[in-house]
């Protein structure tokens, strides 16, 4: 007998072992025809997205200028634009306001998006034009929606003045909402919320008319209130919904441009300018692209934070 193989099971046949030259082959042709689908999209994506932010990230190394922009020359600083954005009073300070209006803007818009939501979804009489009503906000360009509230609330012929001061709020008169800081944010505030809420609300709208009827009507015959169904059976149906939401409503608030731009003109010492607004002032109003890509840095990785933050909490409100 010999002992130099091992006995094979009868009736088990042997396999030749596959070369790995075919597999390889078999797995580059298998992906060769999505990959080429998908290249066209790729080179795009890098050429618009991509390559711009690489070069953000660079110039804000640098101290770059107009200057040294055209004729060549601009030096490695590191992290002295950083420094420099945590340091100067100016920036700091629009870093504050991108990151206290930006929230403040996030729940006013969410809190008045999901009233909407909910206002929508009990089918009331006229739902229909009160639903296209909804959608002008969102289709107003942002800078005219700015010059239109901006004239709304102009202290000598403004409407919201007018309608204040009729309703026995006498201190209103002549009111200079520009004339500082946190009362300008408050006519922004309610600029941002109501171009804003439309996509929150319609995006909500179509969550709620999801929701298993079965669930809640189970939850109304066990005795539950109408706020127990909504914060026990409606948020949490509805929390995938809500944290995409957020996400999406943090980054455009947090980069708020055109209100601020167009409304805050007038703040003395541009206090009330937020990250984005610092941004363009001091990359194409003042030429420095070093410390203007630095600014905008700074607010992609705050951007990048709280979204992360955002979806991390509602994710173990979820585990509750």
């Amino acid at each position: 007998m010999s002992t130099g193989s091992a006995a094979v099971p009868a009736g088990r046949a042997t396999r030749a072992p596959r070369p790995r030259g075919t597999y390889v082959r078999r797995t580059v042709a298998r992906l060769t025809l999505p990959v080429l689908m998908l290249l066209p999209a790729m080179v795009i994506i890098a050429g618009l997205v991509g390559y711009p932010l690489v070069r953000t990230v660079y110039l804000s190394f640098t101290d770059t200028d107009l200057g040294n922009l055209i004729y060549g020359g601009s030096d490695w600083v590191g992290l002295s634009n950083f420094k420099e954005v945590f340091t100067d009073e100016h920036l700091r300070t629009s870093l504050v306001n991108t990151v206290v209006f930006g929230t403040a803007c996030v729940i006013g818009t969410m809190v008045f998006g999901f009233a909407v939501a909910l206002l929508l979804n009990e089918r009331l009489k006229g739902n229909l034009l009160f639903s296209i009503a909804v959608l002008l906000p969102w289709a107003v360009p942002t800078i005219a929606a700015a010059a239109i509230w901006k004239w709304l609330f102009d202290p000598s012929y403004g409407f919201v003045n007018w309608a204040l001061v009729n309703l026995g709020f006498d201190s209103f008169q002549d009111y200079a909402w520009f004339a500082s800081r946190f009362s300008a944010y408050v006519a922004i505030f309610i600029t941002v919320c109501w171009q804003s809420f439309p996509f929150i609300a319609l995006s909500l709208l179509a969550g709620l008319q999801t929701l298993p009827k079965e669930t809640l009507q189970a939850a109304a015959v066990d005795g539950a209130s109408s706020w127990q169904r909504f914060r026990l059976v409606t948020l949490p149906l509805l929390r995938p919904i809500i944290a995409v939401l957020v996400v999406f409503s943090t980054i455009w608030d947090f980069k708020i441009f055109d209100q601020i731009y167009v409304m805050a003109a007038g703040v003395p010492d541009r206090s009330a300018d937020t990250a984005a607004v610092a941004a363009y002032r001091e990359g194409f109003a003042l030429s420095h692209y070093g410390l203007g890509s630095a600014v905008a840095v700074v607010l992609f990785l705050i951007l990048l934070v709280f979204s992360i933050l955002y979806v991390r909490l509602i994710g173990k409100e979820g585990d509750l």
